[in-house]
Parts: structure tokens; sequence; C-alpha cells
């Protein structure tokens, strides 16, 4: 990672979102103020209705903040028109989702391609190959490239997916319930990759309402009625390595569940 580790990659101050007109108006963050650093892990979490998806759109430069700044590597949001906002998400931010959103009549290295083809800059085709190939091998699934998402276990659609939102080189990943479809061996697996991108400088937030997951963080941030109620380091933080090489020991038919099913 070329960015000095420890700066603050995003800063929110103060913001507010509010949706509807009149008296149908819905307050969906009141006043949050958060601010997270280069090269930190962390979970948001909070129940439905507390804020979770409105801040991950805002976050993700997909909504705007109300009231209130948003700074992304120092850029304010805010002030953007949606086309610079859509620049900024293309140069800046990678998106790993639950249901991978992966196109199912391309290769993986197509699927991994498919941000650098709207990338601002041009990109040769030669440079899109290398960028893609580099990206798969670095989750571990340059032997998949030629695949199709239906030739790939569940486990191996989202290293797909990380791969995706990786190629470009984002400021941070921000992933949504990226283990809501996936088994309880191939979340610990999923969880090792983004624990490993984290040890290498990546900024990860990850979006869950799953408590387990956040053992894995270094950080978690608590929402509740458009506030923040919790923000504090997590204590005793667990690999998910270990969790998965454990699991793998105590139900050996578990090595099985992250195997390819390949089309006949």
């Amino acid at each position: 990672m070329t960015d000095q580790a420890g700066e603050a990659v995003v800063a929110l101050e103060g913001v507010h979102k509010t949706y509807g007109s009149g008296g149908s108006r819905v307050a969906a963050l009141r006043g949050v103020d958060l601010m997270i650093r280069r090269g930190e892990m962390l979970a948001v979490m909070g129940p439905s209705g507390s804020g979770k998806s409105t801040l991950m759109n805002i976050l993700g430069c997909l909504d705007r903040p109300g009231p209130g700044r948003y700074l992304l590597d120092g850029v304010d949001v805010a002030r953007l028109s949606r086309d610079k906002r859509a620049d900024l998400r293309n140069r800046k931010l990678g998106f790993v989702f639950q249901d991978f959103h992966l196109l199912s009549r391309t290769s993986a290295l197509e699927n991994v391609e498919m941000p650098m083809l709207y990338h601002p800059d041009r990109i040769t085709r030669r440079e899109l190959r290398r960028r893609a190939e580099e990206a798969l091998e670095r989750v571990g699934l340059a032997d998949r490239a030629r695949h199709h998402p239906n030739q790939l276990s569940g486990g191996q659609q989202q290293r797909v997916a990380i791969a995706r939102a990786l190629v470009n080189n984002p400021a941070f990943l921000l992933a949504d319930e990226p283990t809501g479809n996936l088994d309880t061996r191939t979340s610990f697996e999923i969880m090792d990759l983004f624990q490993e991108l984290n040890k290498e400088g990546l900024t990860v937030i990850l979006v869950t309402h799953e408590p387990e997951m956040s053992r894995f963080c270094s950080r978690v941030v608590v929402l509740r009625d458009g506030r923040v109620v919790r923000d504090e380091p997590v204590a005793g933080r667990q690999s998910a390595k270990e969790l998965r090489d454990a699991f793998d020991r105590e139900h050996p038919v578990g090595e099985t569940l992250s195997e390819p099913s390949e089309a006949s």
C-alpha cells in the first residue's frame, strides 16, 4: 500500500440524513461523528432501522449526507456533483456484497476486469488483464480465472467479488454482510482473507448484523436510532484462520464445503 498508515481515510462530522417530507419525514442519521484511520478493520453494527444502511450508502458515495460533512481521503463528498461522486467512488472505494453480484455469463477474470472499464483513466487491454490476474492471485484464485460463477463455490464467488473490489486499489473496502450467504467454515475463510488484506494495510469496513463477525475486527461501532451508541476497540480479536482450522479438526467433512461444484 502506498498510503501512510494511521491517517484518517474517513471523517464524518455531525452527519444527519432525513428522508421524506412534511409529517412523513424520517431521521435515519442524527449527528453521526466517526473517524476511521487508514489500516483499521471496523465493524458497523446495529438493529434494523438503526441507520446502518444509510451510513453505508453515505460512506459508499451512493448518497449525500444532509447537514454535516463527509471527508473521504480529504475530499468533502457533500460538495461533489453526482458525476464527481461516481468518479470518486470508482477511484477510492471497493464494494463487496452478500449476494456477490457477479455476471453469470462471464468468467471470473472478466468479472474482475469490469470496474476498470469504467475507470476515468484509460487502461489498455493488456493492463486490464494484468491487474485482474494479479487481483485473482491475491485472493488465491489464479487457477480459476477462466471459470464462470456457476462453476465456483459460494466462497470462491465471494473471493472473485473481493478481487473485483481490489482491482482499482481502493482507499478502503466496504463489505455489506459479506458472509451472509455462506456456511460457517466458508465464513471463516472469507474473514481470514479480509484479515490478511487488513494486515497488508487495507482499510476494511464491515457492515453486519452478526455479532460473531465483529470479533475478527479491530474496532466496533454500534448504531441505534441513527446515533453512534458505542465505539470501542475489540477486546481479544480472534484469528479467523485459527477458527477455520479448529472447525476442520472438529468437522472433517467441512473440508468439502469450500470445494467448487464444477458444471458438467
